[in-house]
């Protein structure tokens, strides 16, 4: 609340129309994060009416436009609940109702809305809008997109409404592979609807756990505009990493921790090569391989080995790379916390 005061006071007062263009931008993650179709819409209608030629934005409002013409994405009454799901360092694959019918589906806290496959729409009896767009992700891959929103949504006793999805075309990755019943994505604004989500090695996932910060506990969460970052720990120095239990590959480490360690990626680095799962393809990228580090995550000494560093256009020059479920699992039990803004690893 206090984040969306400042910045329309900024759009209001603020005589540098960059500025003022920012916050709108900065006003689309926190409506987006939180499910507000009809606001995000209103903040890209904001943007266009001070830059016509904003491609990004005028790509992305056909998608937005179809969510607006449903209630925004609400939740029931807050309820602890516990379901059983599959966890391992492929993922989180947790199961839910939509219209009857029972899906196992990927929770991946760093995709900015949730998917599903054009089929797993249909079996669902779910319409599928007819604006498209275009979508993109951190390693560079494209495809085109719609959208449809699901009336009611079941994950244990806790019930969402209007939750906005992305339809993807079946052709693409990961449908291609995935088999019907699991052709879908539980994103980010999901993910903090439910507000507390934490999950064992035993297959237990709970929402609503009860809330609490150790008194010596600081926060480690942050957003950056729709990506979750937690703060790690590398040889007593702070890395930002986004968290990102739906990426099945493995953590990757980005340009930034190259020059942040360039001694080290120089003394103990080998060259080689990786194939990564992008939006829409598949890809071979060059990286740099350390033999092992240690980071301590969420309170937690984990070990990454072998480290991969990826050079652009995989990632971003900001932070140092991206959190996956192969250290996320070395804890025998996860909590992600968005009300005390923590994530916390137990052994």
């Amino acid at each position: 609340r206090d984040a969306v005061k400042y910045l329309n006071q900024v759009i209001k007062q603020d005589t540098d129309s960059n500025d003022v263009a920012e916050a709108h931008e900065k006003l689309v993650d926190i409506y987006n994060r939180l499910g507000m179709s009809h606001e995000t819409l209103q903040q890209f209608d904001a943007i266009l009416k001070m830059d016509p030629k904003r491609r990004d934005v005028e790509s992305l409002r056909p998608i937005f436009a179809s969510f607006s013409r449903y209630p925004d994405q609400s939740i029931g009454k807050q309820r602890r609940t516990i379901v059983h799901a599959e966890i391992s360092k492929h993922g989180i694959v947790i199961p839910l109702s939509i219209n009857g019918k029972v899906v196992h589906w990927l929770l991946d806290t760093d995709f900015s809305m949730s998917i599903m496959s054009e089929s797993e729409a249909r079996m669902l009896g779910l319409t599928i809008d007819n604006g498209s767009a275009h979508a993109t992700d951190l390693n560079g891959g494209s495809t085109t997109i719609h959208s449809t929103v699901v009336p009611q949504l079941a994950i244990g006793n806790v019930q969402l409404r209007n939750v906005p999805f992305v339809i993807m075309p079946d052709s693409q990755q990961p449908w291609d592979e995935w088999p019907s019943g699991r052709k879908g994505i539980i994103g980010l604004p999901v993910a903090i609807a439910l507000q507390a989500i934490a999950w064992k090695s035993d297959g237990t996932f709970e929402i609503g756990f009860a809330p609490k910060r150790p008194a010596n506990r600081k926060m480690n969460l942050c957003f950056d505009a729709m990506n979750p970052i937690t703060r790690a720990q590398f040889q007593g120095r702070d890395l930002d990493l986004i968290l990102d239990t739906g990426n099945t590959a493995g953590t990757q480490l980005w340009p930034r921790f190259a020059t942040d360690f360039a001694a080290m990626v120089k003394q103990e680095g080998t060259k080689s090569t990786k194939q990564i799962n992008q939006v829409g393809v598949s890809s071979i990228r060059e990286t740099t391989l350390l033999p092992e580090i240690s980071l301590r995550v969420g309170g937690l000494e984990t070990k990454l080995q072998p480290a991969t560093i990826f050079s652009r256009p995989v990632g971003d020059h900001i932070h140092h790379g991206l959190l996956g479920m192969d250290m996320l699992s070395q804890a025998r039990e996860v909590r992600i916390d968005f009300r005390a803004m923590t994530l916390q690893l137990l052994p």
